[in-house]
């Protein structure tokens, strides 16, 4: 810890490395293609560079040509993964499968959409398997997101569902490709490993089901609904991590860790009703939380 950056500071002398950022997400949500807003972004860099002199002195000829030649080697990668999964989608695209995908699940699932969602979310996570998240996530848009459509799911929320689990896939067992590089840092099993990170990363496998029946995660819909549901959404995947590894302000006991799993879900299902029972399932934890911490330090003074 006393080797890290101070915040402070680093948002001081650099915080302004973010505007490039702000330019791409405010062109992108402005309606414009993907494209432009890395132009923009791009164009964005130089005047944001030069705002500050403890990154001006580094707009130099040499290192604005380093920065162009380790950009284009890192976009060969990138290009290499893309046109394998074009390769792909073509094929799918030629031969029908994406239709007859489409069908195949509505026919499994009865056009229940959970059961839709929980077929969706497992043939994402096998075709993303061993795959770079964007390529895997080009395939899946040609071949799930259809799917999910049909049953009456907005699209931004369909490409947020297979997007969140092209990225799980790399967690997530057997292939859990993400999994290795820890698995050598901490010298444990492969799948041991790969258990502890799905164990950790738990609360993205459930944030996409989230965007489907809580759209206004996404900022569709009234602004109040909007910052409700987020609030709600945020506090409840905090009390579900804290309940699935018995930790919030202090250790929890088998009963706290029931009661903030239970908070938690009721603060993720949309509704005043379960929003209220989640509320005063969390005012119990906390309150039981802050007296056991206040206990023990009176215990150790």
């Amino acid at each position: 810890r006393s080797e890290l950056p101070s915040l402070s500071v680093t948002l001081r002398e650099q915080g302004h490395l973010f505007i490039p950022l702000a330019v791409i997400i405010g062109v992108l949500v402005s309606g414009f293609s993907a494209p432009f807003s890395a132009l923009c972004g791009i164009a964005a860099v130089f005047p944001t560079v030069l705002l500050r002199k403890s990154t001006r002195h580094h707009l130099n000829f040499a290192n604005m040509t380093a920065a162009l030649v380790d950009g284009a080697r890192n976009a060969v990668a990138v290009a290499l993964a893309c046109g394998c999964a074009g390769i792909v989608i073509g094929v799918i695209a030629l031969t029908g499968l994406g239709i007859d995908f489409t069908a195949f699940v509505l026919k499994l699932s009865q056009n229940s959409l959970i059961l839709a969602l929980i077929l969706t979310m497992l043939a994402g996570i096998v075709l993303g398997m061993g795959m770079p998240t964007t390529p895997a996530y080009i395939m899946q848009v040609a071949l799930l997101v259809p799917a999910v459509v049909k049953l009456g799911v907005s699209v931004e929320a369909a490409h947020m569902f297979v997007f969140y689990f092209a990225i799980l896939s790399a967690i997530t067992p057997p292939v859990a490709l993400a999994v290795y590089a820890a698995n050598g840092l901490s010298g444990a099993g492969l799948w041991e490993s790969g258990w502890a990170a799905v164990k950790l990363g738990l609360t993205g496998y459930i944030i996409p089901f989230m965007f489907v029946f809580g759209p206004s995660l996404l900022l569709i819909g009234e602004p109040v609904t909007i910052v409700t549901t987020t609030v709600t959404a945020i506090c409840g995947v905090i009390l579900l991590a804290a309940g699935l590894h018995g930790y919030l302000l202090t250790h929890a006991p088998w009963w706290q860790r029931v009661l903030m799993v239970a908070a938690a879900v009721f603060l993720i299902k949309p509704g005043i009703y379960t929003d209220l029972l989640g509320v005063a399932c969390a005012v119990v934890v906390i309150a039981a939380q802050i007296m056991s911490r206040a206990a023990a330090r009176s215990a150790s003074a």
